[in-house]
């Protein structure tokens, strides 16, 4: 079923859009339900003044919009998220696809990452009970030599140890990061080696002017990760 969310992202990715435009890439995504419905949820977000109307079916977003943001949960994920509560009741972890960077790249790499960030003391457990009897290729903690030889573009899931106090947030009842998590982690970890020179300033752009970023939140985080004078020297060339 449609979501005020799904109405949202495709607000954003179009600027000004017509309730027919919607109603069709709602159809491509098996997500419409009766019209009437949508029409409440247009109308609750225009009243809101999350949407502006700018004539009758044609809306767009107020000038100084942004959302907050949420990694998109997929299938793969939810098991993922099952098998560890069931084996793992009390360790921290939090789930991402790299291709929640995708959105704000300007050049786009095929990211067909999965990544397990979890407590370093059970990351080698989990890493054995997600490989069992499953036909999809686990790393734990690769190296960079592992992903230029082995990963890449490919598929994979990575196995790596969660950071203390690592800022999280709850997404259909599992574990995620926040933006501010994505936006210290992306400048340092070995996964991300391909955001490199104006991409990785070009992301930091495009996520600052999409999303409310809690600057305190981030700076915290990058401290923790001793990567608070890179996040600085980043944010002074942007805003």
């Amino acid at each position: 079923m449609v979501t005020t969310n799904d109405i949202l992202n495709f607000a954003f990715t179009h600027k000004v859009f017509t309730r027919k435009e919607l109603i069709a890439n709602l159809k491509n995504g098996d997500q419409i339900g009766s019209p009437g419905y949508l029409s409440e949820q247009l109308s609750r977000l225009f009243k809101s003044g999350q949407l502006v109307r700018i004539e009758r079916g044609v809306y767009k977003l107020p000038d100084d919009a942004k959302r907050d943001f949420s990694v998109v949960c997929t299938e793969e994920m939810r098991q993922i998220d099952q098998q560890i509560k069931a084996q793992f009741p009390f360790a921290d972890y939090c789930l991402w696809p790299a291709s929640t960077l995708m959105p704000y790249m300007h050049h786009i790499p095929n990211l067909n990452l999965m990544f397990v960030d979890v407590e370093r003391e059970v990351a080698e457990s989990v890493f054995h009970l997600l490989n069992a009897g499953s036909n999809k290729r686990f790393f734990l903690m690769p190296s960079l030599t592992d992903l230029e030889r082995y990963i890449s573009t490919n598929s994979a899931i990575i196995i790596r140890p969660l950071i203390s106090e690592s800022p999280l947030q709850l997404v259909e009842g599992i574990n995620t990061p926040t933006i501010e998590k994505i936006l210290v982690d992306i400048i340092g970890d070995i996964e991300f080696s391909f955001l490199q020179g104006s991409e990785i300033n070009h992301v930091y752009t495009t996520i600052f002017e999409r999303h409310s970023i809690n600057k305190n939140k981030l700076l915290r985080y990058a401290t923790r990760r001793g990567r608070k004078e890179k996040v600085e020297q980043l944010l002074n060339c942007i805003l």
